[in-house]
């Protein structure tokens, strides 16, 4: 894909994370965000269509555009910071996976449980840092607790939506 076209799709997949953003807090306020991850999907597809490092950049400026736009995920506390490192690692896992040809569930599989691990490791540092007293299992297990439904959405939903990308999106890597 030339450069063009992959600025252009990041530009329209973090669009569209902001704008699942605002429907889902829309909805069910901050709590349906975060039980549902929109900005994850979006970022998920991100890698997989254009690459590791374009969907590396997608997950980092994700969270910090969406909280400078709508205020969600917010600042204080800190979400949107936790959550710049695990949207960069989904990102960037999916993308390097699919770049290897892994499976697509398998990729799925294994980005979700980086980026939790990288969320869970954030979320235990900078709650050191600001007096939240987590054990690192304790925030691991948060970590996917709250998710469920949200990572059951991505493994059913990003399959078949980046096949049906990968057909109309010339030079899809995977």
């Amino acid at each position: 894909m030339n450069k063009l076209k992959n600025i252009t799709i990041s530009a329209l997949l973090i669009a569209t994370g902001i704008v699942l953003s605002i429907i889902f807090h829309s909805i069910g306020g901050p709590q349906l965000g975060k039980v549902l991850l929109p900005l994850h999907f979006v970022v998920i597809l991100a890698g997989l269509i254009l690459g590791e490092w374009e969907g590396l950049v997608v997950g980092l400026l994700t969270p910090i555009l969406s909280f400078l736009i709508i205020g969600m995920p917010p600042i204080s506390p800190p979400i949107a910071i936790f959550m710049m490192p695990e949207l960069g690692t989904y990102g960037f896992v999916a993308g390097y996976l699919s770049h290897k040809k892994v499976n697509i569930y398998l990729n799925l599989f294994a980005t979700i449980i980086a980026g939790r691990i990288i969320y869970s490791i954030g979320y235990y540092i900078m709650g050191k840092m600001i007096s939240i007293h987590l054990k690192p299992i304790t925030a691991l297990l948060l970590s996917f607790g709250e998710g469920i439904p949200g990572i059951i959405i991505q493994l059913l939903l990003i399959p078949p939506l980046f096949f049906v990308l990968k057909k109309h999106i010339k030079d899809v890597k995977y």
